[in-house]
């Protein structure tokens, strides 16, 4: 009897071992699972920058399943660091700055269908996007429209404020009397407000104003005809009596904006130059796209803003699929079209702060050498003459009524705005010589 209790317990025995061992079996599995043991850095991969390029269509899709885990995994990025300490996180429950979007692969294929073929080249003279293609690029905000959203904005009554839409919490959504809708930024600093103003003139001095919303400067007083009907609403808001906001046109059914694949850049790996030779066998729609962001990374350098490609490449860092998502204060329009949206960080505050962020600037300016002709005019004129900051005040104070409550630039910082064009036209002959060599 005893034997066979003791025969008993050995069988037992090892079926209790052999259990053990296949749950170890099953635990080593996982573990040897690819990506099992959270995020790391993205392996370089084979192959051309025009292979990338050519897979871009597809990425907006991809790019979407992405953004649900990266955004829950990367939560040490840029836009975190500027938090101010005590500072209440904004607001999630409004409408986005964006406003309603529809699907990015619907938009997608709706501006491919609506594009013309192109000739063979979209580049001309080496370093210039032809003609036939700067001809299919959407347009932006006319000269006529701003013209009337701008007087309407200065003449119209705020009628109501919200929270949300606008990014920062300090900011406001309003509703004027007729009709329309602004973003009304507040700055926690006056310079935020100054560089957006001066960003905005500075672009149309460039002859890219219509990427920009319309903007305006309101000065706040409870008391006076434009914000006496939010009077309870502005005690609410904390805002300073006098102080000098920015109106900027709401702009409907904008889309979220992933960085073209030259720009997409990668945790240890150098931007290249983006060449003619790379562009063919690319769709319309990618061109379209190039060419409005060969100004953006121009107008970004002039203004030293580090709050929009830049600061996607800051937090590379932490987060090396990053660039894989979209990209701060960049949205596209329903017609294609992309909307340089909020550009407080220029000049004034990013001149102060270029010793921390030129190093990501810089690398985006020399990845650039494709150019509109017209933009690359205006800069030969600005070097030319060198006139930058006058002209740019010029322009300020006859557009804007109350350019002077907020002053212009200092001496050092116009001088760094001249610096900036001259160095920018330098690297447009550079471009020019290094085509020029590889004929």
């Amino acid at each position: 009897m005893r034997r066979a209790d003791l025969a008993g317990l050995g069988s037992v025995a090892v079926l209790w071992l052999l259990a053990l061992a296949s749950l170890l079996g099953l635990w080593g599995e996982r573990i040897a699972e690819p990506g099992g043991i959270g995020p790391g850095f993205p392996q370089e991969q084979s192959g051309s920058r025009l292979g990338s390029l050519r897979e871009e269509a597809e990425a907006p899709a991809a790019s979407s399943r992405r953004l649900a885990l990266s955004n829950q995994a990367a939560q040490k990025t840029f836009r975190a660091l500027l938090t101010l300490p005590g500072q209440p996180r904004e607001p999630q429950d409004g409408p986005s700055e964006s406003g309603q979007e529809p699907p990015p692969s619907v938009l997608r294929q709706r501006e491919i269908g609506n594009l013309e073929p192109l000739p063979a080249s979209p580049v001309r003279g080496g370093i210039f996007w032809s003609r036939a293609l700067e001809a299919q690029v959407p347009p932006g905000f006319s000269a006529e429209e701003t013209a009337s959203w701008l007087q309407a904005a200065r003449e119209a009554r705020v009628v109501s404020l919200e929270r949300g839409g606008c990014g920062r919490s300090s900011n406001r959504l309003a509703r004027l009397s007729d009709g329309s809708r602004a973003c009304v930024r507040y700055g926690i600093n006056p310079e935020q407000i100054q560089g957006e103003a001066l960003s905005y003139h500075l672009a149309e001095l460039l002859g890219i104003q219509g990427r920009l919303p319309p903007l305006a400067l309101s000065r706040v007083e409870a008391r006076g005809g434009q914000w006496a009907q939010v009077r309870e609403e502005l005690r609410g808001s904390h805002w300073a009596e006098g102080a000098v906001v920015s109106l900027a046109q709401w702009v409907d059914n904008l889309t979220d904006v992933v960085a073209p694949a030259p720009w997409r850049a990668e945790a240890g790996r150098r931007l290249q130059p983006l060449a003619a030779g790379e562009l063919r066998g690319l769709a319309p729609a990618q061109l379209v796209e190039l060419v409005q962001w060969s100004d953006l990374i121009l107008f970004d350098y002039l203004t030293a803003n580090f709050d929009r490609l830049v600061s996607n490449l800051f937090s590379l860092q932490w987060d090396p699929r990053v660039m894989q998502r979209a990209t701060s204060n960049l949205h596209r329009a329903p017609n294609g079209g992309l909307v340089f949206l909020d550009n407080e960080a220029g000049l004034v505050h990013g001149y102060r702060l270029l010793a921390m962020w030129d190093k990501y600037n810089e690398p985006l300016l020399r990845s650039l050498c494709l150019f509109r002709e017209a933009t690359a005019q205006r800069v030969r004129e600005l070097h030319r003459l060198r006139n930058a900051a006058a002209e740019l005040r010029r322009l300020y104070r006859t557009r804007e009524p109350l350019a002077e409550a907020l002053g212009f630039l200092s001496d050092q910082q116009a001088q760094l705005l001249q610096d900036r064009v001259d160095l920018v036209h330098k690297h447009i002959l550079h471009c020019k010589a290094r085509a020029a060599g590889s004929l």
